[in-house]
This record gives C-alpha cells, structure tokens and sequence, in this order.
C-alpha cells in the first residue's frame, strides 16, 4: 500500500507576516480615499467623519484576508484555517462574555491613568462616533465587532504567532506578538488617549495568544476580542 503523500512545507514567515501587515494599511488608505470622493467629504472633516473611519476598516481587513490567503495558498498548505487557525465555532461563544468582563476590569484598573490624561486633545475613535446615529453606528459596530477581531486575530495570532513560535519559545511568541500588536494601535494616532490604552491591548493579546496556542485555532482568540470590542460599541448605542 502506498503511503500518504507527505503534508505541504509551509514556507510563509516574519516577512510576509509584515507584507500582510503593509497591505492592510494600503488597502485601509485606498478605499478610505474612495469614500471621501464618494461622500464628497471636506478636507476639514475627514478626520473625523464615520463613513471615512468604516471604509478604512473593510479595505485594512480585506487586504490582510486577501494576502494572508495568497500566502497560505503559494507557501502553505492551501486555506486560512490549515496555515492560520481560522475557524469560528458556535460552541466559543462564552469568551465573547469573558471579552466584556476582561474590558471590563482593564477599564477600572486603567482608570487613574484615563482620568489624568482627560482634557489630551487627541480624539479617539469612539469620539469620532460619539454623534453617529442610524445606519452608520449599526454599520460602524459590526465592523468593530466582527471585520476588526477576525483581521486582527488573522494577522496577530494566526499569522505573526505561528511565525514566531518557529523561531521561539510559546511563551516568548505569546508575548512578542502581543506586544507587537499593543505598539501598532497607536501608530495613526499617537496621542496620549491612544497611548493609554496600548497596557489594555497588550493585555487582550497575551489572552489571545494564549488561547490560540492551547486550542490549536482562531475560534477562542476571535471571540474574546469581539467581546472586548462588543462593550465599546454598547455603550455608544446607550449613549
């Protein structure tokens, strides 16, 4: 009897990893660019107008799904769920609840921090929605829900961790990667209210991390980062 034919060598890594990485900000600049000619935005308002903000989001995670996938399908074993973990199970939804409650005690125990730095001039995303209403919130929270975990989580934990658990121990591709993803959140927006929040972030990416190394896939990652994102956008529709 013939033996199986031996798996695909996976020949992705670090660079592309980081290609992926450029190409979310191209994709994220090209079809933001789109929406403020077809939403005949002013120059003054760009910064801050929501349908700008939503299109920056679709084009960065269509681009890192895009190229993730053409790496997975030219260096690896052909899908984004053999070389990157990405699947989402039904059954993991109680870390979307373990997401809120991680949110949750980070906002409290970051709080002193937040309060000192009240009055920074510096808008956060949340700001810029604060007078969103209608189609654009609804549209605005699917996008932090759903799009920014699955292409942040696809990258960070299914691309960047594999990569790095090659190279390194689990411990030390847990950490590299969340720090990594801590330290980019601030980089269109490097003011002291996005500044606050990267000790958050690095929290949520170890969490992932972590989750992703024991479960093997993307399901558990995916689902406590829709939770943290989830709180964000409940309160902007109680407010």
């Amino acid at each position: 009897m013939d033996a199986p034919p031996a798996p695909p060598r996976v020949r992705w890594g670090l660079p592309d990893v980081a290609l992926a990485w450029v190409a979310g900000l191209v994709g994220a600049v090209v079809l933001g660019a789109l929406a403020i000619g077809v939403l005949d935005v002013p120059d003054d308002d760009v910064g801050d107008d929501v349908g700008v903000l939503l299109a920056t989001i679709v084009g960065q995670t269509a681009a890192v799904v895009a190229v993730l996938f053409a790496v997975a399908r030219a260096k690896g074993r052909g899908s984004l769920r053999r070389d990157f973990g990405l699947t989402v199970r039904l059954g993991d939804a109680g870390w979307l609840a373990a997401g809120v409650g991680m949110q949750i005690l980070l906002r409290l125990a970051l709080w002193p921090i937040a309060h000192l730095a009240e009055g920074d001039d510096a808008q956060s995303v949340v700001e810029l929605l604060e007078d969103a209403a209608g189609p654009g919130l609804v549209l605005f929270g699917v996008a932090v829900v759903v799009l920014a975990p699955l292409g942040e989580e696809l990258l960070f934990r299914g691309a960047l961790l594999r990569a790095l658990l090659r190279r390194t121990t689990p411990a030390w591709a847990v950490f590299g990667s969340a720090l990594v993803f801590a330290l980019v959140h601030p980089l269109g927006d490097p003011g002291v209210g996005s500044v606050i929040v990267v000790p958050a972030i690095l929290a949520l990416g170890v969490l992932s991390g972590y989750l992703a190394v024991r479960s093997g896939d993307l399901s558990r990652s995916i689902m406590l980062h829709a939770g943290f994102n989830l709180l964000t956008v409940l309160a902007l529709f109680a407010d």
